[in-house]
Protein backbone atom coordinates (compact mmCIF):
# COMPACT_ATOMS: atom_id res chain seq x y z
CA UNK A 1 0.00 0.00 0.00
CA UNK A 2 2.83 2.29 0.78
CA UNK A 3 4.40 2.19 -2.97
CA UNK A 4 1.32 2.92 -4.41
CA UNK A 5 0.82 5.91 -1.97
CA UNK A 6 4.05 7.06 -3.15
CA UNK A 7 3.36 7.05 -6.77
CA UNK A 8 0.48 9.00 -6.66
CA UNK A 9 1.11 13.18 -6.54
CA UNK A 10 -1.47 14.12 -3.63
CA UNK A 11 -2.35 11.31 -0.94
CA UNK A 12 -5.47 8.66 -1.26
CA UNK A 13 -6.63 10.42 2.00
CA UNK A 14 -6.56 14.16 0.73
CA UNK A 15 -8.50 12.92 -2.50
CA UNK A 16 -10.84 11.61 -0.51
CA UNK A 17 -12.09 14.86 1.42
CA UNK A 18 -11.50 17.69 -1.45
CA UNK A 19 -13.98 18.80 -3.19
CA UNK A 20 -14.50 20.80 -6.27
CA UNK A 21 -15.42 24.56 -4.80
CA UNK A 22 -17.76 25.49 -7.37
CA UNK A 23 -19.58 22.33 -6.72
CA UNK A 24 -20.09 23.57 -2.75
CA UNK A 25 -20.70 27.05 -3.37
CA UNK A 26 -24.63 25.02 -4.85
CA UNK A 27 -25.04 22.13 -2.95
CA UNK A 28 -28.37 22.49 -3.50
CA UNK A 29 -28.07 21.59 -7.34
CA UNK A 30 -25.33 19.05 -7.18
CA UNK A 31 -26.64 16.93 -4.02
CA UNK A 32 -25.95 15.83 -0.02
CA UNK A 33 -21.64 15.23 -1.36
CA UNK A 34 -21.18 17.69 -3.80
CA UNK A 35 -17.71 18.08 -5.91
CA UNK A 36 -16.16 14.68 -5.18
CA UNK A 37 -13.08 14.36 -7.35
CA UNK A 38 -11.81 12.10 -9.66
CA UNK A 39 -8.41 11.63 -9.94
CA UNK A 40 -7.36 11.64 -13.84
CA UNK A 41 -4.06 11.70 -15.98
CA UNK A 42 -2.23 11.19 -12.65
CA UNK A 43 -2.19 14.91 -12.28
CA UNK A 44 -5.24 16.79 -12.41
CA UNK A 45 -8.31 16.62 -10.66
CA UNK A 46 -11.77 15.90 -11.78
CA UNK A 47 -15.53 16.97 -10.49
CA UNK A 48 -17.89 15.23 -12.86
CA UNK A 49 -20.87 17.53 -10.83
CA UNK A 50 -18.71 20.47 -12.79
CA UNK A 51 -16.92 19.51 -15.22
CA UNK A 52 -13.99 21.46 -13.70
CA UNK A 53 -10.35 20.04 -13.67
CA UNK A 54 -7.82 21.05 -10.98
CA UNK A 55 -4.45 20.99 -12.14
CA UNK A 56 -2.10 19.58 -9.34
CA UNK A 57 1.52 21.45 -9.55
CA UNK A 58 4.31 20.17 -7.24
CA UNK A 59 1.83 17.75 -5.37
CA UNK A 60 -0.40 20.41 -4.43
CA UNK A 61 -3.94 20.77 -6.03
CA UNK A 62 -4.82 24.04 -7.50
CA UNK A 63 -7.80 24.85 -6.12
CA UNK A 64 -9.18 27.76 -7.31
CA UNK A 65 -12.34 28.55 -9.09
CA UNK A 66 -11.25 30.17 -11.79
CA UNK A 67 -8.11 27.45 -12.39
CA UNK A 68 -11.07 24.72 -12.64
CA UNK A 69 -13.03 26.86 -14.91
CA UNK A 70 -9.77 27.21 -17.38
CA UNK A 71 -9.99 23.63 -18.03
CA UNK A 72 -13.27 23.43 -18.31
CA UNK A 73 -13.81 22.57 -21.91
CA UNK A 74 -10.72 20.61 -22.19
CA UNK A 75 -10.96 17.02 -23.35
CA UNK A 76 -9.83 14.66 -20.27
CA UNK A 77 -7.19 12.60 -22.33
CA UNK A 78 -6.15 16.18 -24.14
CA UNK A 79 -5.13 17.83 -20.19
CA UNK A 80 -0.99 18.67 -20.36
CA UNK A 81 1.02 16.56 -18.15
CA UNK A 82 2.80 17.94 -16.41
CA UNK A 83 -0.05 20.82 -15.80
CA UNK A 84 0.62 24.35 -17.00
CA UNK A 85 -1.34 26.57 -14.71
CA UNK A 86 -2.41 30.34 -15.44
CA UNK A 87 0.03 33.47 -13.34
CA UNK A 88 -1.61 33.01 -9.36
CA UNK A 89 -3.60 36.10 -8.69
CA UNK A 90 -1.72 38.86 -7.12
CA UNK A 91 -1.77 38.67 -3.58
CA UNK A 92 -1.41 35.25 -3.34
CA UNK A 93 1.78 33.95 -1.57
CA UNK A 94 3.17 32.74 -4.89
CA UNK A 95 2.84 36.18 -6.36
CA UNK A 96 4.55 37.37 -3.71
CA UNK A 97 7.69 34.81 -4.30
CA UNK A 98 7.67 35.84 -8.06
CA UNK A 99 8.42 39.55 -6.90
CA UNK A 100 11.07 38.49 -4.85
CA UNK A 101 12.40 35.71 -6.97
CA UNK A 102 12.65 38.65 -9.62
CA UNK A 103 13.96 41.13 -6.63
CA UNK A 104 16.84 38.68 -6.59
CA UNK A 105 17.29 38.74 -10.25
CA UNK A 106 17.78 42.72 -10.88
CA UNK A 107 20.92 42.52 -8.44
CA UNK A 108 19.53 43.10 -4.93
CA UNK A 109 22.41 41.54 -2.83
CA UNK A 110 21.60 38.99 0.26
CA UNK A 111 24.56 40.93 1.84
CA UNK A 112 22.61 44.25 1.90
CA UNK A 113 19.96 41.81 4.26
CA UNK A 114 23.27 40.77 6.84
CA UNK A 115 24.15 44.04 6.80
CA UNK A 116 21.20 45.91 7.34
CA UNK A 117 20.52 43.71 10.36
CA UNK A 118 24.41 44.64 12.01
CA UNK A 119 23.38 47.80 11.71
CA UNK A 120 20.87 47.77 13.54
CA UNK A 121 22.09 44.96 16.03
CA UNK A 122 25.34 47.70 16.46
CA UNK A 123 22.90 51.20 16.36
CA UNK A 124 20.76 49.10 18.99
CA UNK A 125 23.62 48.16 20.95
CA UNK A 126 24.69 51.79 20.90
CA UNK A 127 21.67 53.25 22.22
CA UNK A 128 21.34 50.90 24.85
CA UNK A 129 24.90 51.78 25.96
CA UNK A 130 23.80 55.52 25.74
CA UNK A 131 20.81 54.82 27.53
CA UNK A 132 22.69 53.01 30.33
CA UNK A 133 24.50 55.93 31.02
CA UNK A 134 22.14 58.60 31.56
CA UNK A 135 20.28 56.15 34.47
CA UNK A 136 23.73 56.05 36.34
Amino acid sequence: MSDMTQELPISPDLLEILRDPKAVQEPEKYGADPGKLELVRDSWLFSADTGYKYPIKDGIPVMLIEEGARWKDTPIDELPVPPETADPPIGTLQSAMDGFSSDAEAGINPLFFVLGGVFVFVTGLVLWKLLGRNKE
